[in-house]
Parts: structure tokens; C-alpha cells; sequence
């Protein structure tokens, strides 16, 4: 009677892991490559096991976690499926993280684990493409799985300017945002800082630190968030150096010139908060071409212009004037005819 007992117990055995694995062949998941998935749950413990093959020359470019699942019992029972059928990958396109021209590879660990974050999170490998292989980079896997690990943390892949940014919020108004370069497999952190949305201004206070000339340097700027402002007048300069904010908050007029760089920081505003609007007066005239609006910073005078088929700002520098045109224009001067701030006057 044992015989037959330990039999069935061994086809039990059998049936039960030939149902807890799964393994796939996948052409879809990245062009150029076929994907070979295999996964293995026993006892609640998952296991996975992912191999990418290059479709011209058969190499084997990726291979990542539990080996034994790569054995010919299992691949031999692989279905032939598209990426999306398969429920909640752990592995995925991230994108072109070093800017090379060639889309880098995520993977997330079956477990996830509670290393001091807000919640448990699965720990991230990305694998970086190269012309042979895909190489596992830890330094840029560090940068996402710290983005990941913070409250409202995000990694985003800023192709313009090629650059990884990361965000984190400590509370409603404080975030805390990060940039760094790549150079291939390598993270460089290339500036931190917070932005502190407890000021009571339309501003918000930057404070942070810049890699310059081989070391850290601190710094301070503002910031101001365009779609919550109720604007008079934009445009960009026509020389790329940044855009006009011309916005009211309630009985204050404003202005501020945010820079064309990938920080897009205030540079200058004037006034800086509603207490300063006494001594940051403006000097609206109408002209026979059109509008102009005066104001002073110093000895340096700042006259926006506009007319039928123009707009822009002069820049007076002791007598040495800069006509920085404008292009893209949104609103008009000419809604400062008959409006009432405190520190606009008309002349």
C-alpha cells in the first residue's frame, strides 16, 4: 500500500508544480529581441527568470534571476504570447536613461521589501543597452529605487535636456527635486534642492546646492507655477533667454522673467512678495503705437512694449539699452488700461 501512496504523492508533486509554473516566449516586448519569462510560485514564493535574446545573432544579451527555470522541462511548455497579456510584469521598457539612443530595461524583484520607505516597494535593477549587451547599472538603479523609496517620489527620463530628475514631497507644499547626468552606466548628481511652497508670496523659495567647477555650490532662486497664475501678458524672448510673466494676484500687479534652462527658475521678480509692492511700482502709458510699461530695479530701467505687430522688452543699462523681442504673445497691456493694483500708476 506505501508504493502506491508515495506514487500518487509524487503525481501530486508533479501536478502541483506544473501548475504553479508558467513560462513564455514573448516577440513583442522589445523590437529586434525575443523574450524568454518563466515564473514558478510554490508555497507563496514566486520565482522568475528572464532571458532576451537578440533575434539576429540568437546571443543572449539578458539574463536575470532564478536559473533553474531556464531548464528544457520548463521552457519546452512555453507558450508563445504578447507582452501585454501577461498580468502585472516585473519587467518593462524604462526608456532611454543614458541617452545613448537605445531603450534600457527595468526589472523588479519578486519580494518587496520595507527598507525605511513609506510603503513596501519591490528593489529595481535597470540594465542599461549597450552595442553588445544589456549591462546591469547600479549606480542608475540607485537613483530610481531612492526616488521610489521617498513620499510621492517619481524618476523621470528628461530627454531634452538629458537629464534623470527625481521629486519627493515632505508634506503639501515641500518638494525636494534632484538632477543628475549620465554618462553609461553612471549617475552623476548634478544639483538638489527644495522647493518651499510655504512662503506667502506667488513665488516659491529655492534653496539647493549646483555641481560647479568640481564641487557643490549653494544656492538660492524662486520658482513660480504658470498655469495657477492669472496672467496679463507672456511671451518668450526671441533670443531663447527665458519667458515674461506679466500676472496679477489680487490687488498687486507682478512680474517675473522664468529662465529658458532646464530648471526654469525665476531669475527676477519684481516685487518678490505682496510686502514689497510699495516700492516695486509700475508706469503705464499709452502710446500712439501702442502701450508701454515702465519699472526700475536699481539703476537698471525695464520698459515692456507693445504694439500692433510687436511686443518685447528694453533693458537700460546706464544708458546701454538691450531690445529683447518677444514671440508667442499671450494677453495685452492694454488690460492695464483701466485696472487698479497698488502699485501701478498711469502716466
Amino acid at each position: 500500500m506505501k508504493p502506491k501512496i508515495s506514487l500518487l504523492l509524487f503525481l501530486c508533486a508533479v501536478f502541483y508544480n506544473a501548475n504553479a509554473q508558467k513560462a513564455y516566449i514573448i516577440n513583442d516586448f522589445m523590437k529586434g529581441y525575443t523574450l524568454y519569462f518563466a515564473q514558478q510560485t510554490v508555497k507563496s514564493e514566486t520565482k522568475e527568470y528572464y532571458k532576451l535574446t537578440e533575434n539576429e545573432s540568437k546571443k543572449t544579451v539578458l539574463e536575470y534571476g532564478a536559473k533553474e527555470l531556464s531548464k528544457s522541462q520548463i521552457s519546452k511548455t512555453a507558450k508563445t504570447v504578447v507582452f501585454k497579456s501577461i498580468t502585472d510584469p516585473n519587467i518593462r521598457v524604462l526608456g532611454d536613461v543614458n541617452f545613448d539612443g537605445r531603450p534600457d530595461v527595468v526589472i523588479h524583484e519578486t519580494e518587496a521589501i520595507d527598507d525605511g520607505c513609506y510603503t513596501p516597494q519591490a528593489t529595481a535593477h535597470i540594465f542599461i543597452n549597450t552595442s553588445t549587451s544589456f549591462i546591469s547599472s547600479q549606480s542608475i538603479s540607485d537613483v530610481y529605487n531612492d526616488a521610489n523609496c521617498m513620499r510621492g517620489g517619481s524618476f523621470d527620463i528628461d530627454t531634452k535636456n538629458r537629464r534623470l530628475i527625481t521629486t519627493s514631497l515632505g508634506g503639501a507644499a515641500l518638494h525636494g527635486i534632484e538632477h543628475y547626468s549620465v554618462s553609461g552606466t553612471e549617475a552623476k548628481l548634478l544639483s538638489s534642492f527644495e522647493e518651499d511652497g510655504f512662503t506667502q508670496t506667488p513665488f516659491y523659495k529655492i534653496t539647493g546646492k549646483k555641481w560647479e567647477k568640481n564641487k557643490y555650490i549653494p544656492f538660492t532662486s524662486l520658482s513660480v507655477y504658470e498655469p495657477d497664475l492669472d496672467k496679463l501678458l507672456v511671451f518668450d524672448t526671441k533670443n531663447g533667454k527665458g519667458r515674461i510673466l506679466l500676472f496679477k494676484v489680487d490687488n498687486v500687479l507682478y512680474y517675473a522673467f522664468r529662465q529658458n534652462d532646464e530648471y526654469k527658475f525665476v531669475s527676477f521678480a519684481h516685487p518678490v512678495s505682496p510686502e514689497k509692492a510699495n516700492k516695486a511700482v509700475f508706469k503705464f502709458r499709452k502710446q500712439n503705437t501702442g502701450n508701454e510699461l515702465e519699472f526700475n530695479s536699481g539703476n537698471i530701467k525695464y520698459t515692456i512694449y507693445e504694439t500692433s505687430n510687436s511686443v518685447g522688452i528694453k533693458i537700460n543699462v546706464n544708458g546701454k539699452i538691450s531690445d529683447w523681442q518677444g514671440i508667442g504673445k499671450k494677453g495685452t497691456l492694454s488690460s492695464l488700461t483701466n485696472a487698479k493694483f497698488v502699485n501701478l500708476v498711469r502716466e
